[in-house]
């Protein structure tokens, strides 16, 4: 593993043009990164997956913006093919760390909604993105292990999506944003989404490949959400079986503000993703669900965080995943109450199902509560695939691979019906149908 960073970061902001506050902010990163050792078993939320970084090619090219374009028509075939079954309101593509398309409904821009690249919006609403870039995963972290990648993150980020909704606003259909791995490159990306008081919307992002190379991908996304602002999020990740994923999200709630996130990983030969809810005002409510699907010998790990800060909040995790072949997934979850956290709901769940018997499955919901007048709960299970109900479905005349789509399609039911981007789910529920008969 790397000890020293693949690229220069003070070098970096002057090539991009930043500002002198991004500048320092990616220098206090870098020094972070000098400091704090690489993740081990006894680092969370690392304690399976450490082993795994060893085969993470960290000293690949940084990928670096080419300033390109494309028209709608030239877009790669596997954005071409999502956008015929999506209904947005505007879209991003990035094909590398380049922003080679975007689209947004004219009436939105009327209303002063933003949809572009983080670097355009440093132009554009410099006052925005200085207030709140760092804010929910800072450049300068705690100095633990746990801070190596965030830490990589924040100092070499290249490109990334801005997505802005001024107070009042309603954005009714979703807006999205499609990330094409091409080239075996180190991507690093940095996404920041801001929703002003009262403001509504659905965003959904999806990390792709155009190519079967090796890319290695870290990505962070911050979600602010001010009071009363209501966000349906989606992270889908669908990379090529060569690839490497490292994810981390954190979400800040203020007063009365809502999330519901959906958490999909089916690519990657190694999948990390970090999914967080700060719950900072009363009334607070956050929801996260997550599918994952393992086979062959992907590693899918997973890792929520809900951190009840203020009183009178809600949170509530739903993970389903499934493991094929010799494909692990992991499930980490920490509900965790502060004192002042009183009258906390909080609810965590994780459901596996085992399609083979050297599928490996690890499931370790946790709960940290220092109040006492609360609510919480959590449960967990590991389960093979019902031979009965295969084989009631074969004498029907079903051949095994769909009876046993038919039996995963229906266990991850309850997780893609609370998905309100309908599309979406749909085209979840046809890349686990495919993974299921392969």
């Amino acid at each position: 593993m790397i000890e020293v960073l693949p690229a220069n970061p003070e070098k970096l902001a002057e090539r991009l043009g930043e500002p002198g506050w991004l500048k320092e902010a990616r220098k206090g990163a870098a020094a972070v990164f000098k400091a704090v050792p690489w993740p081990d078993r006894k680092t969370e939320p690392w304690r399976y997956a450490a082993g795994r970084l060893k085969n993470v090619p960290f000293d690949l090219p940084l990928a670096l913006p080419k300033e390109r374009s494309l028209s709608r028509d030239a877009l790669p075939a596997v954005v071409r093919k999502r956008l015929a079954d999506a209904d947005l309101a505007g879209f991003l593509v990035f094909l590398g760390p380049d922003l080679v398309y975007a689209e947004l409904a004219p009436e939105l821009e009327e209303k002063g909604v933003v949809l572009t690249s983080l670097h355009q919006a440093l132009r554009s609403h410099p006052e925005l993105v200085e207030a709140n870039l760092y804010k929910a995963i800072p450049a300068r972290q705690k100095g633990n292990a746990e801070d190596k990648i965030p830490a990589l993150a924040a100092a070499l980020w290249t490109y990334g999506a801005f997505v802005y909704v001024p107070a009042g606003v309603e954005v009714e259909k979703p807006l999205a944003a499609f990330f094409v791995s091409e080239a075996e490159e180190l991507e690093v990306s940095r996404t920041l989404i801001l929703l002003d008081d009262h403001a509504r919307l659905a965003y959904a992002e999806e990390h792709l490949s155009e190519s079967e190379g090796e890319a290695v991908h870290v990505g962070m996304t911050e979600l602010i959400l001010r009071p009363g602002a209501r966000l349906v999020h989606a992270n889908v990740q669908t990379k090529n079986r060569a690839s490497h994923h490292l994810y981390r999200q954190r979400a800040l709630l203020e007063k009365d503000a809502a999330l519901k996130d959906l958490a999909v990983n089916l690519g990657a030969r190694f999948a990390l993703s970090e999914v967080g809810s700060e719950l900072l005002g009363p009334g607070a409510d956050s929801e996260m669900l997550g599918v994952y699907f393992a086979a062959g010998d992907q590693h899918h790990d997973h890792y929520t965080l809900q951190h009840h800060v203020a009183p009178h909040a809600r949170s509530d995790v739903y993970y389903k995943g499934v493991a094929k072949d010799e494909g692990t997934i992991v499930y980490q979850g920490l509900i965790k109450l502060e004192p002042g956290a009183q009258k906390t709901d909080a609810y965590q769940t994780n459901r596996n199902l085992l399609l083979s018997r050297k599928a490996r499955v690890e499931s370790v919901p946790q709960l940290e509560i220092a109040a006492n007048d609360v609510r919480c709960s959590h449960g967990s299970s590991i389960a093979p695939i019902d031979e009965e109900q295969l084989f009631y479905l074969e004498t029907r005349g079903i051949p095994r691979p769909s009876a046993e789509n038919l039996l995963v399609a229906a266990f991850l039911e309850d997780v893609l019906g609370r998905v309100p981007l309908e599309n979406l789910a749909h085209h979840v529920a046809r890349v686990i149908e495919e993974k299921v008969r392969v």
